[in-house]
C-alpha cells in the first residue's frame, strides 16, 4: 500500500522538465485559440488549454481542484461552446473574406502591457535581503507577571 502512495505524490516534488512541457504546450494553444480561423477548431485548442492547465494543477498537488476544473471546463463549458458553434453553422467561406491583418495592432497591445508590467515587478538579479540576521535575534524574553 505504501508504494500507492509513493505514484501518487511523484509530481509533488516540481519536476522541472515536466512543468516546463506543460507550460510550452499551454503558451502554443492559447496562442492558437487566437490564430485560427476556424471557431471550430479555435474550441478544439481551448479544450487543450483547459486540459493542459488541469494537469498543471494536479503536477502541483491539488488533486480535487485540478479534477474538478477538468470535469467542469473541459466537461460543460468547452462542450457547450462546441455545440453552440455547430448550432449556429458557420461557414468558413464567411471567416475568410476581407479579414485585415492586425499584427501591429497586436504589437503595440502587448508592449502596452509589458512595458508598465516590466517596471512593476523586481528583477531577478537584485538581491533583495528582507531579514538582517543582526536584527532579529532575540538576546532576553521576560515577562512582567
Amino acid at each position: 500500500m505504501h508504494v500507492l502512495y509513493e505514484n501518487i505524490n511523484i509530481f509533488n516534488g516540481f519536476n522541472i522538465v515536466f512543468i516546463d512541457l506543460i507550460s510550452i504546450i499551454s503558451t502554443l494553444s492559447a496562442l492558437l485559440i487566437v490564430i485560427t480561423k476556424n471557431p471550430v477548431v479555435s474550441v478544439l485548442y481551448l479544450i487543450l488549454l483547459f486540459s493542459n492547465i488541469a494537469v498543471y494543477i494536479i503536477f502541483m498537488g491539488a488533486i480535487f481542484i485540478g479534477l474538478s476544473y477538468l470535469l467542469v471546463y473541459v466537461g460543460a463549458v468547452s462542450i457547450l461552446f462546441l455545440f453552440i458553434l455547430m448550432l449556429i453553422n458557420i461557414r468558413v467561406s464567411e471567416l475568410v473574406g476581407e479579414t485585415k491583418n492586425n499584427t501591429l495592432l497586436a504589437l503595440i497591445a502587448v508592449l502596452a502591457f509589458f512595458i508598465p508590467l516590466s517596471s512593476i515587478l523586481p528583477s531577478p538579479e537584485e538581491n533583495y535581503s528582507l531579514i538582517d540576521r543582526q536584527e532579529t535575534q532575540i538576546s532576553s524574553v521576560s515577562s512582567n507577571n
